[in-house]
């Protein structure tokens, strides 16, 4: 008996290449709530970017709630999610890697490894880092073990990055009071590796009252961005998550650095007083 050869699937000898991708964007997850990916997608979307999320934990909301559910993406599950990205061709056409919150140590280890093959393969491949560690309202709220890891391994790797005042002050182990310390402290970074440097709520206590200063550094200037302090609940978080997705995805849309940190701040301003007005006890991110 003859065998009869199966049908070819449908589709199957059509040409197909990797879907293109702009943004991988590395930090947390939740289930309700906009902090990081859930800020940060509805910015690349609106920008006109395709971005996929990997997720450094899921968790059901931010843990400033009385009750918190879920917990860190497994390390062998961050490398597989890693590496998934590598065998689907991903990296061979995304433009920009954003990491933010980091569920844990280990995943930092697993960030250092992966990075530098991916940019010694992608020159033109930008690394934006946010070293999200906490902030001067509720201090620390990671693993002491990631500021070293920040500090040692991830920003030498990195384009870009956007530390707050706080997160700054951790990263080069000292206090800082004022915006000329702040410039300087931010080119002890850019010394090990970054372009540009751009702290959010720099030397507060030197800024007016009502308003927060950012400062946009690089290794000759440094200008100084200010924005107004729109007053919000305390449960308000992601404003950062927000800012590095709108400064990543109008440096690939071609904005100059200053003009990209303050049309970032103005993009942040606005949903803050949407959420103001909203009266929600989440930022109200557009889609």
């Amino acid at each position: 008996m003859t065998a009869i050869p199966a049908a070819p699937a449908p589709g199957a000898a059509l040409p197909a290449v990797t879907a293109q991708v702009d943004v991988i964007s590395i930090q947390s997850q939740v289930v309700y709530g906009y902090v990081g990916n859930n800020a940060a997608m509805p910015v690349f979307r609106k920008a006109g970017l395709r971005a996929i999320a990997v997720p450094t934990v899921i968790l059901s909301n931010t843990p400033h709630y009385p009750t918190l559910h879920g917990g860190a993406t497994p390390l062998d599950w961050f490398q597989g999610l890693l590496q998934g990205l590598d065998e689907r061709g991903v990296t061979r056409v995304a433009r920009a890697v954003v990491c933010g919150y980091l569920g844990q140590p280990g995943q930092a280890d697993l960030l250092a490894g992966w990075l530098p093959a991916l940019r010694a393969a992608r020159p033109g491949l930008k690394v934006h880092i946010d070293p999200v560690m906490g902030d001067r309202n509720d201090g620390l709220y990671v693993d002491e073990g990631l500021v070293a890891q920040y500090r040692g391994l991830l920003v030498p790797l990195a384009d870009g990055m956007t530390p707050n005042h706080f997160e700054l002050e951790l990263l080069v182990g000292r206090a800082l009071s004022s915006i000329d310390e702040v410039v300087a402290a931010a080119r002890e970074l850019i010394a090990l590796g970054p372009d540009w440097v751009v702290v959010t709520s720099a030397a507060p206590m030197a800024a007016a009252p009502g308003t927060l200063q950012l400062v946009v550094v690089t290794r000759d200037e440094a200008t100084v961005v200010t924005h107004p302090e729109i007053a919000i609940p305390p449960s308000v978080h992601g404003t950062g998550d927000v800012f590095m997705a709108s400064v990543t995805a109008r440096l690939l849309n071609g904005t100059d650095l200053v003009q990209a940190a303050r049309e970032a701040a103005a993009q942040v301003t606005v949903a803050l007083e949407r959420t103001r007005e909203l009266a929600w006890e989440e930022l109200a991110v557009d889609e």
